[in-house]
């Protein structure tokens, strides 16, 4: 299904409510009560990373998204080896579109390559306030609190590159055996003496209740004074073939709380940008494939569903 069929569907079919007027205004995310700020809804791209950066905007436009959380990474929208070129092309597409652009992916840990200064400098050039780093992982064979000191260096280094250039850097909290921020503390201590403008946290609310069970919100707390922009996502633990896995799902179908966390988020007044992630199965495009099985009409409208959902538990918490 091409751009031109696309749309026709969204305005005619299985996407008809999304251009409803008022929908998918920053008020009906507010819920009821005006005096609460609002998070913008941001798509992380890597589930439409089939669509072209004209289709890309349009696309994220019709489901109701204030903007785009690219995919500025090897095998994302724009590959860091041509960003001077495809940079450009990509946030003009979202600016025609009437995006925002102010949010992207990468997997810049450190100050090691100049090409990565550069590749910030051009981003901010361009309007965007905020990336996201790629991970990081302890070795297995270091103390974890030698680790923990490397990655403090590391990090604050990283922090001055973005203070030159007026950019934000999240690092995001991820679960997983051996992920470096996946205990929460280990990323706070890493952190907690650098200005969070310069280098803050994506603070991902499924990965710290995939590790920290009911102690999330504890972990929530702890980074409160250093977030600056938020992931939404799901999951549930389930039993696959004799054996416990996690599963991810759409929004308000798993484990996490939602009704309790945007809550907390309403009474903090914190007004970050939210990265929405549809990271369960949508044939492969929730692993950012260029060629998923599952059919477009059925991926688009499962995006539209999170956003319908994630608005209907803000306005309820």
């Amino acid at each position: 299904m091409d751009r031109r069929d696309f749309l026709k569907v969204s305005g005619t079919g299985m996407l008809a409510g999304a251009l409803a007027p008022g929908l998918w205004t920053s008020a009906a995310f507010a819920g009821n009560s005006a005096a609460v700020q609002v998070p913008s809804l941001h798509l992380f791209s890597k589930v439409l990373q089939f669509l072209d950066y004209a289709e890309l905007a349009d696309t994220a436009v019709t489901l109701g998204f204030d903007g785009l959380d690219l995919t500025v990474r090897s095998g994302g929208h724009v590959d860091p080896e041509n960003f001077e070129r495809d940079l450009p092309a990509a946030v003009n597409g979202m600016k025609g579109a009437g995006l925002d652009c102010e949010m992207m992916v990468t997997k810049i840990v450190g100050t090691n390559n100049r090409r990565d200064y550069d590749l910030l400098a051009l981003a901010r050039s361009l309007g965007i306030k905020s990336y996201r780093l790629g991970g990081l992982k302890y070795d297995g064979k270091t103390p974890a609190t030698e680790m923990v000191e490397r990655y403090k260096e590391q990090l604050a280094a990283l922090a001055d590159w973005n203070q030159e250039i007026g950019i934000t850097g999240v690092y995001q909290n991820h679960s997983g055996e051996g992920a470096f921020g996946a205990s929460i503390w280990d990323i706070f201590l890493a952190v907690e003496d650098l200005d969070p403008d310069a280098l803050g946290i994506q603070f991902d609310v499924r990965h710290a209740v995939t590790e920290g069970g009911r102690n999330w919100a504890d972990g929530y707390r702890l980074l409160k004074p250093y977030i600056r922009s938020l992931a939404f996502k799901d999951f549930i633990w389930a039993e696959v073939d004799g054996k416990w896995k996690l599963v991810n799902t759409p929004m308000g179908e798993g484990m996490v709380d939602f009704h309790r966390y945007f809550g907390m988020l309403k009474e903090s007044g914190m007004n970050y940008p939210v990265s929405l992630h549809c990271e369960y199965d949508l044939g492969g495009a929730e692993k950012g494939k260029r060629e998923p099985t599952m059919p477009r009409e059925q991926i688009l409208a499962a995006i539209r569903q999170d956003v319908v959902t994630t608005k209907k538990l803000w306005a309820k918490a």
